[in-house]
Parts: structure tokens; C-alpha cells; sequence
């Protein structure tokens, strides 16, 4: 999982907070959601343990510790030039930030909450998916919960076009044409793949999540999950 942000994006990591608003519809609203369930899921006058996989510059990180005011919330990425920017950007939180350079696809620290935002698409095998959804469950306390912030596109036809299209469509307001907008997705599909919400459903329960369910959706964004 050798995956770089700076490489993936073809950008500096100073410029992907900008860009990822141009090319994620409803990236706001996302978060805001993520939020919301995170902070009623785990209340914020008790202390925690927040895991954040493929954290890159700190954004969910710092969104997490400013919801949760006693969580302890880790960083884990193997991009150091993105943890670099996660350092700065998170620094006022002091040690309840924690910078793990290291690969999510391990056994996980045990914690209350995992959390992941545009990040876990970047793994394409099925059954590597199901491996971390599998560590994910293992490190999670009892009531503990995992909220994934991520991309479902259909398997194939109408549906799957329609997907794009509206991905396309959602893009166009920040001055991406058609055409980028296509040579963009031409362009992640050689490290990225965005399974269908039954496929990720699918996994989360057989990971061991007995109610595994999409919590947020604005097609082809989506937060799914479950509690254990």
C-alpha cells in the first residue's frame, strides 16, 4: 500500500485541502454529517480513543478533536509529507494528536472509533478490504462504532453512468470540464476502485458488524459503517 496523496493527486499536499473541495461533491456536508454521527455515537464529556485512517493532512483529525474535546485521536499514514502537514495543521491539539507512520492494513490500536474520509478506496482487493474491516472490528472496544467516509459506484451499466455523470456534474461549478473531469477518473483508476455500497456493506457485516448501514449519501459519496 504504497499510496501518495502528492502522487496520486498530482499536487502539492499544501493544495489538497482546496482541491479535494473541487473534486468531491458535497465534501462540506459530508463532513458535517461525519461529525454529527461521530459526536452522538461517542459522548463528548467522556475521554476516547479516535482512529483515523489515511488521515493525510490532518482535516479529519482536527475535525474529530474539535467535536470530541477529550478524544485522543491517531493519524495513520504512510505518506510522510501528508502527516507533515497534519503535524501543522494539528498542532494546538498538543499530544492528543498522535502521527503513526505507519500502514492501516495491520492490526490496529485498540480505540472507541474509526474513522476514514476518501481514503480506504485507494485499496482495490476485496479481500484486503475485508482484512482491515476485520482489524477494524478487532481493535474496536464494546459500543465502539467505525464511520467511513468514502466513494460506492455502481458495478456497471445506467446506474454506474449515472454515478459519474453526476460526479461530472458536481465538479463543473468549480471550473472542471467534462473532459478533465473524465481524464481525472481515467487517471485514479489505476489506484483506485470504488465498490458498490452492497459490496461494502457486505464486508463490514461479514468483518463482523451486526448492522452494517449507510448512514449519509449525495451519489457517489457516501459515510456507511456499523457499531460493535
Amino acid at each position: 500500500m504504497g499510496h501518495s496523496v502528492e502522487g496520486h493527486l498530482k499536487l502539492n499536499v499544501a493544495d489538497y485541502d482546496k482541491l479535494i473541495r473541487q473534486l468531491v461533491p458535497g465534501y462540506a456536508a459530508m463532513r458535517a454529517a461525519h461529525m454529527a454521527l461521530l459526536g452522538k455515537l461517542l459522548p463528548a464529556d467522556r475521554p476516547c480513543v479516535v482512529l483515523d485512517l489515511g488521515g493525510g493532512t490532518g482535516a479529519l483529525a482536527e475535525a474529530v478533536a474539535a467535536t470530541l474535546p477529550l478524544a485522543e485521536v491517531e493519524i495513520w499514514d504512510i505518506d510522510r509529507a501528508m502527516l507533515g502537514v497534519a503535524r501543522e495543521r494539528c498542532a494546538r491539539f498538543g499530544p492528543r494528536i498522535r502521527y503513526v507512520e505507519r500502514s492501516f492494513a495491520g492490526p490496529l490500536t485498540p480505540c472507541d472509533a474509526v474513522v476514514a474520509c476518501i481514503a480506504l478506496h485507494h485499496v482495490k482487493d476485496l479481500a484486503a478490504k475485508g482484512g482491515i474491516y476485520r482489524n477494524i472490528f478487532a481493535a474496536l472496544k464494546p459500543g465502539g462504532v467505525f464511520l467511513n467516509a468514502d466513494t460506492a459506484i455502481a458495478a456497471g451499466g445506467a446506474l454506474r453512468d449515472f454515478s459519474y455523470d453526476e460526479w461530472v456534474r458536481a465538479m463543473a461549478p468549480h471550473g472542471i470540464s467534462e473532459k478533465q473531469a473524465r481524464e481525472h477518473f481515467a487517471s485514479w483508476a489505476h489506484e483506485d476502485y470504488y465498490p458498490p455500497l452492497a459490496t461494502e456493506l457486505r464486508l463490514v457485516g461479514e468483518a463482523g458488524f451486526a448492522d452494517p448501514e449507510c448512514f449519509w449519501r449525495e451519489i457517489p459519496f457516501l459515510i456507511f459503517g456499523g457499531m460493535k
